[in-house]
């Protein structure tokens, strides 16, 4: 910590970080920049609910999904504004419309870590001690759940950032930031993550000064942070809207709407994605409240950090969140990222206090490969999470390097009027800012058989109801339009085809800008999870299609 005098009188006090920190830190920022240029869009409702319409607000095109309309209003345009005042000053300052989609991620990647770094300086100066928190932040930097979480444009991995933050600031007791996080996490971002404060509301509630503090600044958080926010949705819709609320009613409080309509999976589902996603991390921050309460009853091991009671109270969000989510039938990736941080930080837990017990309780001879035993765990997660995230690149991301390339391809051909079609591949479509602003997005009819989003109104697209859209995800045949009218299409060449999903290169289309994407029906499970390794490639069994922008015949060159 440096301190700056004035006459003798310190004024601040910084905390400056060591040379290990900032090479900690700097993992972090190159995770950063990786996961803004490199991950993959892996649900299509950041492109639909979110990119599409913060398109229609900057450029006056883009897809408008039901929950925007009017009748509905489910989402929030505050929350679309706040990530507007990042790109409309570098679509001021020249950038194009790929290069604003890039610098809005790396825009994300880095407030995620901000938020990191404030937890680690919590975890070490209030909570579990320097080895800790350095091994938070190596497990956090080679994380594929926060490589794919921490650039994604959607309210989960808002809530993220905001919840990391305020859990930092509530193991530094520092309740009025925790309050406002978690409150600003709740009303601007996802409202479910409220619950994420759950056990800071615990920890406050048997100490009347913090608890009369901490209901002050949630009366402050209502006034600051829900007033405006009602405001400038109730003025964009034309109507008066609390976006957060209504969001709650459709998925919890109606007898009517259910989120199963759009799909269920088994209790594992989180589990399974969490062993991709964390690998070896996962399993120690499942044992790392076991391996706390275990350590309490060593003096020895009581001096690693903190209390055993603390420890416990300051896990409990994940657990908690575990509870809400994992007996829900609707089940998306999406839905854990607020806790992926808290993984990274139970994991480091359960390492550290893990090997910590074996050096102690190990036998002289075997106390050298206990003293090695975190060494070796931190080196298999690093090779495993690698794999991961260089097989997600590798097999999964073909739209955006396609759509890279649509306006060469279109530029070649000088369309007078511009229609992008998508039809099986809609889920993939990467949103309008890959589209040359005179192109509209346009939907051909696949085997899916639910409701897709269409144009906005050209004048007063967010107030005005549009035709043709309900909440119960109904098929809606006037999203539909002829392939005849498609300029080009933008498709994934399979072996398998339908009457409505036919290879059109073997009706005359032409094939552009091709890129390999991973045909997992014909793929073995490890070579869908992991990149092969160097030696036993026969043990990873990959097949791929071609994703290729369609030029029709009758003006192919």
């Amino acid at each position: 910590t440096r301190s700056i005098t004035t006459g003798g009188v310190v004024v601040v006090k910084m905390a400056v970080p060591s040379q290990t920190e900032i090479a900690l830190f700097s993992f972090l920022l190159a995770r950063a920049v990786f996961s803004a240029f490199f991950s993959n869009i892996s649900d299509c409702d950041e492109v639909y609910n979110y990119w599409e319409p913060t398109h229609y607000l900057l450029h006056g095109s883009g897809m408008q999904t039901w929950e925007y309309s009017p009748v509905y209003a489910l989402r929030s345009y505050s929350y679309l504004l706040l990530h507007a005042l990042v790109l409309w000053p570098l679509q001021q300052l020249g950038f194009n419309k790929v290069e604003s989609f890039y610098g809005l991620r790396l825009a994300l990647a880095v407030a995620t870590v901000i938020a990191e770094v404030k937890l680690y300086y919590a975890i070490k100066n209030y909570q579990f001690g320097p080895a800790v928190a350095r091994i938070y932040v190596l497990l956090s930097a080679i994380s594929t759940g926060l490589f794919i979480s921490s650039a994604a444009f959607l309210p989960s991995s808002t809530a993220m950032i905001l919840c990391t933050y305020g859990m930092a600031a509530w193991y530094s007791r520092q309740d009025g930031v925790t309050v406002l996080s978690i409150a600003a996490s709740t009303i601007v971002g996802w409202p479910f993550s409220g619950a994420l404060g759950v056990p800071f509301a615990f920890d406050v509630m048997f100490n009347w000064q913090r608890l009369k503090a901490s209901i002050g600044y949630g009366i402050l958080a209502l006034v600051a942070i829900l007033g405006p926010l009602v405001a400038i949705d109730s003025w964009v819709y034309q109507k008066f809207v609390i976006a957060p609320l209504n969001i709650v009613t459709y998925n919890v409080l109606s007898s009517n709407t259910s989120s199963e309509l759009y799909g269920t999976e088994p209790w594992s589902f989180y589990f399974l994605n969490c062993l991709l996603n964390f690998n070896l991390t996962f399993v120690f921050a499942l044992a790392a409240p076991v391996i706390l309460v275990l350590s309490s009853f060593s003096s020895t091991l009581r001096k690693a950090g903190g209390t055993t009671r603390l420890g416990l109270l300051a896990l409990a969000p994940m657990w908690l969140w575990l509870a809400i989510f994992v007996p829900q039938p609707h089940k998306e990736e999406r839905f854990l990222f607020p806790i992926y941080p808290m993984i990274c930080l139970s994991g480091a837990v359960g390492i550290v206090r893990l090997s910590a017990a074996l050096v102690a309780f190990s036998p002289d001879k075997l106390k050298w490969l206990a003293s090695r035993m975190m060494a070796l765990v931190l080196a298999t997660i690093l090779v495993l999470s690698l794999l991961r995230t260089s097989a997600l690149y590798k097999n999964y991301n073909a739209p955006l390097q396609v759509y890279d390339k649509l306006s060469t391809v279109l530029t070649k051909r000088s369309p007078s009027e511009c229609q992008v079609c998508v039809g099986k591949e809609w889920y993939r479509y990467p949103s309008s800012f890959f589209l040359p602003n005179d192109c509209r997005l346009a939907f051909l009819k696949s085997e899916f058989g639910g409701q897709l989003p269409q144009q906005f109104a050209q004048h007063n697209g967010t107030s005005v109801i549009p035709d043709n859209m309900n909440d119960m995800n109904r098929e809606e045949t006037s999203r539909y339009v002829g392939v005849s009218d498609c300029t080009v299409v933008v498709d994934r060449i399979t072996k398998e085809t339908t009457p409505l999903e036919p290879n059109l290169v073997k009706q005359g289309w032409t094939a552009a800008g091709c890129v390999p994407f991973l045909d997992a029906s014909r793929s073995n499970a490890l070579g869908r999870a992991l990149a092969p390794v160097p030696g036993f490639e026969a043990y990873f069994k990959t097949s791929f299609d071609r994703y290729c922008v369609l030029v029709p015949p009758k003006t192919s060159n």
